[in-house]
């Protein structure tokens, strides 16, 4: 693996369907939902949502910060918080939902995609505003689900999902 400095970035990102958010950094508590797949057989109908990636139209806007670390063609993205959460990685290690995980070497990787869906890195973007979809290396878009009092958790897209087309303000460019 080739790691690309001169590919790394770091930006802040909107969606089609609102701001992105953490709910332990938004509402400073623990946020639990009922499951979105809530099993009447199963012993808990909630689900601690606090580190989930979110989206919200009315949620604060640029509430993070993401820095994109390039390895060959693919992005490690990490979280840049004013605390909580500080350069933990956003990944999906243990189900479909998007979350924040302390760094390890088995975290999501991900693909930034152009209009036409092919994979593109930082050189090949000529604009620091460029609106881009996000794949998982295994080849799943980014997609909101569910409607909570959070917003809609971003997930993979392996449930029926709505795909998301990321607003990008890329902010430094080369970041290590």
């Amino acid at each position: 693996m080739n790691k690309n400095q001169e590919r790394s970035f770091i930006a802040t990102m909107k969606t089609n369907h609102g701001n992105l958010h953490l709910p332990k950094i938004t509402y400073g508590k623990t946020t639990l939902i009922k499951k979105l797949d809530y099993d009447t057989w199963s012993f808990d109908a909630n689900m601690d949502i606090s580190s989930y990636l979110c989206v919200k139209t009315d949620a604060p806007a640029n509430q993070i910060k993401f820095y994109f670390d390039c390895i060959d063609d693919y992005y490690s993205i990490y979280l840049l918080t004013d605390g909580l959460y500080h350069r933990y990685a956003l990944s999906n290690e243990n189900q479909d939902f998007i979350s924040a995980f302390r760094y390890d070497h088995e975290q999501t990787t991900y693909n930034l995609l152009d209009g036409n869906g092919q994979i593109v890195t930082l050189d090949q973007i000529n604009t620091d505003t460029p609106v881009l979809r996000i794949q998982t290396r295994g080849g799943r878009t980014l997609s909101a689900r569910g409607n909570t009092k959070v917003g809609s958790l971003v997930c993979t897209g392996k449930v029926s999902a709505r795909p998301l087309d990321f607003k990008f303000e890329i902010l430094s460019r080369g970041a290590a």
